[in-house]
Order: structure tokens, then sequence, then C-alpha cells
């Protein structure tokens, strides 16, 4: 295959029952220096579904009388479970009249770690459904943010790359600050600011589960647990790594103080002058 001849071809095209396609991607390029090339046809299944094959041959068979070129069809697995798909197949008696088959991408029974480390948007964001081994997910949320910053994206892109890995990869508060001191020990200034300008997902996500837990525990808790993970993470960025009498002391403050120390901050020069204010307002 040609990877520098890629055309994205779109699709106007309806099946039978007159659905419109949305969740698949048409793309011609060439083969072997033949100038006609192929269509490649990638079909994103999210949940089980047990018309695949069908819907597989339908669209290669509209994609194959559109553009009269040949048709490679791969199947991308994500949901929980996934099967391998099987081929579509019509049998008589005296001859098989029919045997449609393609190819399956399972991301559930991929490794993700070479994938958080890959200069590619898409890999990035399929790498959360991919497989996380025991004792290393945080790790391999760090090398997904680490690369993601790297890249020259714009914030867009960036951000829908983030909100999708996000949105798969949860973290519990304990993993958000086990995480923030990850990053915060990235030794470039710079490049920790722009890691931590890829976090807001995961730091929303904290501010939401602290104001639902705020809403069972009483809206003042859950107003003020968002407050504290805003101003850490400030700290952080600003300070890089707290240590841990200092973040045990800010999670005591009210939420009056932590207001306060949120405005302060922009002021400190090193966790000296943290360590200062925070004696000055038990």
């Amino acid at each position: 295959m040609d990877f520098s001849h890629l055309e994205f071809v779109d699709k106007e095209e309806f099946t039978a029952d007159n659905r419109k396609r949305t969740s698949d991607l048409l793309i011609k390029t060439e083969f072997r220096g033949e100038a006609a090339g192929f269509l490649i046809h990638l079909e994103h299944q999210a949940q089980r579904d047990s018309d695949l094959g069908m819907r597989m041959l339908e669209y290669f068979m509209l994609d194959w009388r559109e553009y009269r070129l040949p048709v490679y069809p791969i199947a991308v697995l994500t949901y929980q479970g996934s099967v391998p798909a099987q081929p579509v197949t019509v049998d008589f008696p005296n001859k098989r009249v029919l045997q449609f088959d393609f190819d399956v991408i399972d991301l559930r029974h991929m490794d993700a770690e070479p994938y958080v480390k890959m200069a590619n948007p898409a890999a990035l964001a399929l790498a959360a459904r991919m497989r996380f081994r025991s004792g290393n997910r945080l790790q391999l949320i760090k090398d997904f943010a680490l690369t993601l910053a790297r890249m020259a994206l714009s914030k867009p892109v960036g951000d829908m790359v983030a909100a999708f890995f996000f949105a798969y990869q949860r973290l519990s508060q304990a993993e958000r600050l086990q995480l923030q001191q990850k990053i915060s020990r990235v030794e470039s200034t710079e490049m920790r600011d722009r890691v931590m300008e890829l976090t807001n997902p995961w730091i929303e996500a904290g501010k939401e589960q602290g104001r639902q837990e705020g809403r069972l525990e009483g809206r003042q808790e859950g107003r003020q647990q968002g407050e504290v993970e805003l101003v850490l993470r400030q700290l952080s960025r600003r300070l890089g790594a707290l240590s841990a009498p200092h973040e045990k002391a800010i999670r005591k403050l009210s939420i009056a103080s932590i207001e306060a120390l949120g405005e302060a901050l922009l002021d400190f020069a090193s966790s000296a002058d943290l360590g200062r204010w925070l004696r000055l307002h038990k």
C-alpha cells in the first residue's frame, strides 16, 4: 500500500433501508504502484451487533458499484467482550454461492503501551479502548499526556483527543492526585504547562465528582472539593510537586481560605512562600 497517496472519499450513499452512512471511513489509495488503486472501508463498532457482517457486505457492494474499485473491508471493534466477526456465507447443497470475509481489529485485545507513545492523534485516542496492564495504568496515561502535548495539534483537535481518551480512562480521586504528581515532575516547565493544559478532562471530572458527592453529602462540601482540586492543580503547575504536609493542610482549609489561596498563589515563587502562607492561615 502507498501511504503517500491517501484520499478520503465522501460517502453519499444510503443503505437499502434508507440509513445514511455516518460511522465508517472510506479511503482511496494505491497498491503496488497500480494507478487505479483500491478502497479501504473502515467500520467502527462500539457495541455488539449480530448484523455486522451483513452491514459490511452491504457497504462493500455499495462502494464497489459506485467507484468500480476493489474494496478492502476492515471492522474496528471497541466494545467489551468482543468476539471475532464471522464471514458471511450462503450455501446450497451443490455449492457455496457466497463467501464474504473482512479483517477485524479488536482494540480490546491490543496492548496500549506502544500506542500512547505514537505521535498520531487517532492512535492516541483509540489507545483508550486498548488493554492497560495492571499496575502500569497511570504510567501509560502519563505517556499519553506527554505524547499529545509534544504534538503540534490545534487546540480543538488536542481537546477532542483528550476528551475521547478520558471518557474511557476515568480516574479516581487518588489516581488523579498521583497523576498530577507524576506530571509535576516533568523537567521542562514549558512541557509541564503544556501537559497540564491537556489535563482538563480529568480535572473537570474531579470537580464533577466533587459536585456529585457534594449533592449527597451537602452542597457546601462538594463546592469545597472542586475548589481544592483546582487550587492544587494551579500550585502544581507553578511550584512543581507539592509535599504531603502542604497538600494535607490545603485540604483542611475552608472555602474562603481556598479562594484566598487561589489569588495569593500568583505571587508565590517557591514552596517556602506556600508554607509561610499556610502557617498564617491555619
